[in-house]
């Protein structure tokens, strides 16, 4: 039996550590995952492109196989991807979502909405590579768009499309990178109450907004300085934030600000434009869907 399945990478909106709630937008890069099920019982990974251990993967297809009675079976997994690994464009969301859909699609089932989103939640939480299961970033990978979710809940509270002329220049320092089990979770304690503005932001769908103070109260938390944000902003960006936990900074802007925003994050390190992502997941020849 074999499936595969294509996501796409996300980028924050409204960081979900402190409050326990967050919000993301997709973005246009792609992995995509191919698992094979076997009848000798191994586990092997392979990827192409971008790094990436097996960890996620591994996760994955234990959890699959314990909820879908697939005792005595292994797997082949190969993964290729676009999305840069540990600096906070949802690499590890978007490997627990890719492989997921890929195991269903393999197994002929179409999951409920609410099951996959609960099944990625764990695969994220037991492979160690999320604090709150990031059902925000799972579900901006699985359905693109910008998403609004209550982690703590597993929920999606709300989806909408994105204007599809907004583009995502990238700015990434060379050799930093960010790991979920060396974050310290009360880092973020003394600035809760203005995620929370954040949020609320967010939730009345004004993810412009939502996205620049999420980036300037964390990007002053993190020890990141706000700088380069305010930078990208007076060259035309329409908002401005570290993604996740950093480092990689992400602005939205129109084309016609490509250019000066672009050269505005250049100091902080390369960068990379990308259009914003309004299209589901596929697996096999579906698409995800609420």
């Amino acid at each position: 039996m074999r499936g595969r399945a294509e996501v796409k990478g996300a980028v924050t909106v409204v960081n979900a550590i402190s409050i326990g709630k967050g919000a993301a937008i997709g973005i246009d890069l792609r992995m995509a995952a191919t698992v094979e099920l076997t009848d000798d019982g191994v586990f092997s990974f392979r990827c192409r492109g971008q790094e990436a251990d097996d960890s996620v993967a591994r996760t994955a297809f234990k959890l699959v196989a314990e909820r879908k009675a697939l005792s005595g079976k292994g797997c082949r997994v190969e993964v290729e991807s676009e999305i840069p690994v540990a600096v906070g464009l949802k690499s590890s969301s978007a490997a627990a979502s890719a492989v997921t859909l890929a195991l269903f699609d393999a197994i002929g089932e179409v999951p409920r909405y609410w099951e996959l989103l609960d099944l990625v939640s764990e695969v994220s939480i037991r492979s160690g590579t999320s604090i709150t299961g990031a059902a925000d970033d799972a579900s901006a990978c699985m359905l693109g768009g910008f998403v609004v979710t209550d982690n703590r809940r597993r929920a999606l509270l709300m989806r909408s499309e994105l204007e599809e002329r907004l583009m995502a220049v990238i700015s990434v320092p060379e050799g930093r990178r960010t790991f979920t089990s060396s974050f310290r979770r009360e880092d973020l304690l003394p600035i809760r109450g203005l995620v929370e503005v954040a949020f609320e932001l967010a939730m009345r769908g004004d993810y412009i907004r939502a996205m620049t103070l999420n980036g300037l109260v964390h990007s002053a938390a993190l020890g990141y300085g706000t700088d380069v944000t305010v930078a990208a902003l007076r060259k035309g960006a329409l908002a401005c934030s570290i993604s996740g936990t950093g480092p990689a900074i992400a602005a939205l802007c129109y084309e016609e600000n490509v250019d000066e925003v672009r050269e505005a994050l250049g100091s902080y390190g390369e960068t990379r434009v990308v259009k914003v992502n309004n299209q589901p997941a596929t697996f096999g020849s579906r698409r995800v869907s609420l």
